[in-house]
């Protein structure tokens, strides 16, 4: 009996080592370059970087409806992404950017702070998701706060 518990174990470690789990798309992680891009102020387009490709699909349609100041229905699509991959910083980032245009600072806080819980570890990605939360700050009428914020980010 001890010995076929034995071998049942090894058989059982054997495989755990010579397989890997696939990641789950809330398991994967998000870096700076999956963030959108700017220029000249504006976000270029919420398709940039590399995601799992659910995400990606929702992010397009997020993208196109931010083309066509659509900001309830790209609000949706991020949603649907957050609903996907819960940790996904990038996700947070988009949507937070999404309350802004719509006036929403408020919402924008809460994500931004949601996502620099899950953008531990990322300099870059951090600093982003702070120069967001300042804009979102000084939306709101919180200036001190806001420099601080922003004093932060630049000292990475």
């Amino acid at each position: 009996m001890v010995q076929l518990v034995v071998l049942s174990l090894l058989a059982v470690l054997t495989l755990a080592g010579c397989s890997t789990v696939p990641q789950g798309p809330e398991q994967m992680q998000a870096q700076a370059d999956d963030l959108p891009q700017w220029q000249d102020g504006m976000m270029t387009s919420f398709t940039d970087g590399s995601n799992h490709p659910a995400v990606a699909a929702l992010f397009a349609k997020a993208e196109s409806a931010r083309q066509e100041q659509q900001w309830r229905r790209a609000m949706t699509y991020l949603d649907q992404a957050r609903q996907i991959q819960p940790r996904n910083p990038a996700v947070f980032y988009r949507a937070a950017w999404v309350a802004m245009q719509t006036g929403d600072a408020r919402q924008a806080e809460q994500l931004l702070q949601r996502g620099l819980v899950f953008a531990q570890g990322d300099h870059e990605l951090t600093r982003r998701l702070q120069l967001l939360l300042a804009e979102a700050l000084d939306a709101q009428g919180r200036v001190i706060e806001a420099d601080s914020l922003r004093r932060q980010a630049a000292r990475g």
